[in-house]
């Protein structure tokens, strides 16, 4: 599974290493928003549950992301609130194109 980095997220939103990559996975999969168990994104990060658990609550203390479905028997579905954030934290329509705002794709083996 490959997803992309863009250079906004690094450097408007203050995120370590895996909140940025659990952040870029929600991102990518748009506003159907992603729906997978903590175990599959701790191996789609590679982390552990404790840390899966811990970003996506600290991503949605942030108002990064907001959990839009919570199922008995399924997974939470994340949906990345870009665009209702501060006016510091723009949404990828607002952010430059070009030559130097390339994004950074980074693949993960399933």
């Amino acid at each position: 599974m490959s997803f992309t980095i863009d250079p906004w997220m690094m450097r408007d939103l203050d995120l370590s290493g895996n909140e940025l990559i659990i952040f870029a996975l929600v991102c990518e999969a748009g506003e159907k928003g992603l729906s997978v168990s903590k175990p599959k994104l701790a191996f789609l990060s590679n982390t552990s549950v404790t840390t899966v658990r811990r970003v996506l609550s600290d991503l949605s203390e942030r108002g990064y992301i907001e959990r839009t479905h919570v199922g008995e028997n399924e997974p939470s579905t994340w949906v990345a609130c870009v665009g209702e954030q501060s006016p510091s934290s723009p949404s990828p329509i607002e952010t430059p194109s070009g030559r130097n705002s390339r994004s950074r794709v980074m693949s993960i083996a399933k």
